[in-house]
């Protein structure tokens, strides 16, 4: 029996949320990009504009993939096959050798929203409206105080065999920290908080724990508190206050019921004499590359692992692991 019969996951579908499929800085305007995501192809395109746009990819007329050879007219997609011509609202708005739109036929348009130098879509499989706040710009992004994301500040990892939810259990084992991360010293949960589609995890953490300086503990030991907030189970933003008030967004988005892109992003502060686009140095290099390594280890463990719907916990796994896993279920529409 293979390892996917064997697997317990109990939710079915994919869950409801927002999700990552690009950073702005990868398209240009008037750039199209064939995606797949949900089980279903997908174009992505900027428009002459600069706004970003998801269809779904097969034109109406004779089934050709709007991503391949596709091109963009202000912000409408023009078919390479025969040229008909989709709005980004997916309406019909040209068939050339009959000189007028098709007012009957009209392609999946998905709601997108760009926040934070990232593009999100939402998704959700009974086609229900978005019913939790868009992803937004967190402090000193909008402002211009950071590096620039793409390319220097993130990084992708295509095809991992993982769920998305995977990712949010993670948080709350504390006991991994130690194992995959190589965490050393005392690690304190301070609270799992439920709101709504948003759960908050704090666990207190010393940086730098029995050296006398690090890249990012010049000073010697911190202890941190760091937050994670989960929106739904598509993205979440880890803030680390100190020592330099940096923010990791964690994404993962369905390729299909098995496999997702995995998105990793990481805000850090630049100097003012230094040009946004620059890749950081010193200490906001240090965190990018930090970061980026511990989500990293995590994958081989996630790709393998048998998911257990009644785990063996310990007496203090308990109760966390039950809250996130009742707060997981809501996402799911057949829930």
């Amino acid at each position: 029996m293979s390892q996917a019969a064997q697997d317990e996951f109990p939710n079915k579908g994919y869950p409801s949320g927002w999700f990552q499929i690009a950073w702005v800085g990868e398209l240009a305007p008037a750039e199209v990009r064939p995606i797949r995501y949900f089980g279903r192809d997908l174009i992505l395109y900027r428009g002459a504009e600069g706004t970003h746009h998801v269809l779904d990819a097969h034109c109406l007329h004779m089934g050709a993939h709007l991503g391949y050879g596709g091109r963009v007219m202000k912000d409408s997609i023009v078919c390479p096959y025969h040229g008909w011509r989709w709005g980004p609202d997916g309406r019909n708005e040209m068939m050339p050798a009959e000189r007028r739109a098709n007012e009957e036929c009209r392609l999946k348009s998905w709601k997108t929203v760009v926040a934070n130098e990232i593009v999100w879509v939402w998704f959700d499989e009974a086609g229900r409206e978005p019913f939790f706040p868009t992803p937004t710009d967190l402090p000193g992004v909008a402002a211009g105080k950071r590096h620039h994301l793409y390319p220097n500040c993130v990084k992708v990892w295509r095809n991992v065999k993982v769920k998305p939810q995977y990712i949010p259990e993670n948080n709350v084992d504390i006991e991994h920290l130690r194992w995959i991360h190589k965490a050393k010293g005392p690690i304190e949960p301070l609270g799992v908080e439920e709101d709504g589609c948003l759960l908050r995890v704090t666990n207190r953490i010393v940086y730098g724990y029995g050296k006398k300086e690090t890249r990012l503990t010049p000073e010697g030991p911190l202890a941190v508190d760091v937050c994670a907030e989960l929106w739904g189970l598509g993205f979440q933003y880890t803030f680390f206050p100190i020592p330099d008030d940096a923010v990791s967004i964690q994404a993962q988005t369905p390729i299909d019921l098995e496999h997702c892109d995995m998105f990793q992003s990481v805000l850090v502060y630049r100097d003012d004499n230094i040009d946004a686009a620059a890749p950081p140095t010193g200490m906001a290099e240090a965190r990018v590359r930090e970061q980026l390594v511990q989500i990293e280890r995590d994958i081989p463990i996630w790709e393998h692992m048998k998911y257990l719907a009644q785990p063996n916990l310990m007496s203090g796994e308990r109760e966390t692991m039950t809250t996130i896993r009742a707060w997981a279920r809501k996402f799911y529409a057949g829930a």
